[in-house]
């Protein structure tokens, strides 16, 4: 009998595909196997890092525009920090009257008057960042802080839950800063409520910010609210 004819070897190309979707297929059969052994969880992570990563590359996160803080006059109202505030007058003088504010020389007294009223079912503090303490003046140092009603000269020191007060702001200033009859900017602060749940309790206000601007014009102090030489 003749020699059996031997095959033809198979060319090259094709013997390095075939090697190629061999070595792909034992990867893919083990990257299988490994992923069975991953907790969900872990891929959830794990993708979402890489999307991060991915969105990092090609320029990050886009911010969020924060809002501009309002333009108002005085008598429009602005709820900011769960309070709705209302700027009624701004003026300025010597000493006041019922007052902790004690101007040395070369200061004067500025006095706004505010209606505010807590919107939050529960009291809230006045003399605090997220709430009187925040109302400041746009470009003016002011010096000390004093809060009372209007009413009756009491100190301001809780807002009552959907109890209307007309308050007395009170601060110190320089005297060539602020003048009769100029138009000033007041500060009214925004702020973010949340709960205190793990290593605190309670309700809390944060990310204190400027959440309007009240232009007003600056009157003269009525005599009769200056203290007596």
């Amino acid at each position: 009998m003749g020699e059996e004819q031997e095959a033809d070897p198979a060319p090259p190309a094709v013997a390095e595909a075939a090697t190629r979707a061999a070595s792909e297929a034992r990867m893919t059969a083990w990257a299988r196997k490994m992923t069975d052994r991953v907790p969900t969880g872990w891929l959830i992570s794990g993708t979402g890092a890489v999307l991060l990563a991915s969105t990092a590359a090609f320029g990050g996160l886009a911010d969020v525009p924060k809002p501009k803080p309002a333009e108002l006059r005085a008598g429009e109202h602005f709820v900011g920090s769960e309070l709705d505030m209302s700027v009624v007058s701004a003026a300025i003088g010597g000493e006041v009257r019922g007052t902790s504010i004690y101007p040395a020389a070369g200061q004067r007294t500025l006095v706004v008057v505010l209606d505010v009223t807590n919107e939050f079912d529960k009291p809230r503090l006045a003399a605090t960042k997220d709430a009187l303490r925040g109302i400041g003046v746009e470009d003016v140092a002011l010096e000390g802080f004093d809060a009372s009603r209007v009413v009756d000269g009491s100190n301001t020191t809780f807002l009552q839950p959907d109890v209307p007060a007309r308050v007395r702001l009170a601060w110190a200033v320089d005297a060539d800063v602020v003048s009769v009859g100029d138009e000033i900017r007041i500060v009214l602060p925004d702020s973010t409520h949340y709960v205190g749940e793990l290593f605190t309790r309670g309700d809390y206000w944060s990310d204190v910010r400027t959440g309007a601007f009240v232009t007003v014009q600056v009157d003269a102090l009525p005599a009769e609210q200056e203290a007596t030489p």
